[in-house]
């Protein structure tokens, strides 16, 4: 069953539009590369529920083809760029994976 990893990110002040750009390039490269990605994107709350994103500025949302790929998924090389560009632009951050039925 197809699980929706999504991860919300809570930025610096001080992150480039360049900055973000960059880290949406390291993001959707991950596919192919990761067994068991489906499909990622990164971006920002739609302005209908920007106001209740409780600060949280941007986020990731993945999908990969079982629960049992996340592991696989938040270990595989692909994925540390990824990580490390979290720790340079972001102060909070909060993960959430769901099943969804075919």
């Amino acid at each position: 069953m197809p699980v929706y990893h999504v991860v919300l990110f809570k930025l610096k002040q001080d992150v480039t539009a360049e900055q973000i750009a960059h880290w949406k390039q390291i993001v959707a490269a991950m596919v192919g590369q990761v067994p068991g990605l489906l499909k990622i994107t990164l971006g920002q709350p739609l302005p209908i529920s920007a106001s209740r994103a409780q600060g949280f500025d941007i986020g990731i949302i993945a999908i990969v083809d079982r629960a049992e790929t996340i592991p696989i998924y938040a270990a595989h090389d692909a994925h540390k760029p990824v990580i490390k560009m979290r720790e340079e632009l972001c102060t909070d951050s909060l993960a959430y994976d769901m099943e969804f039925e075919d």
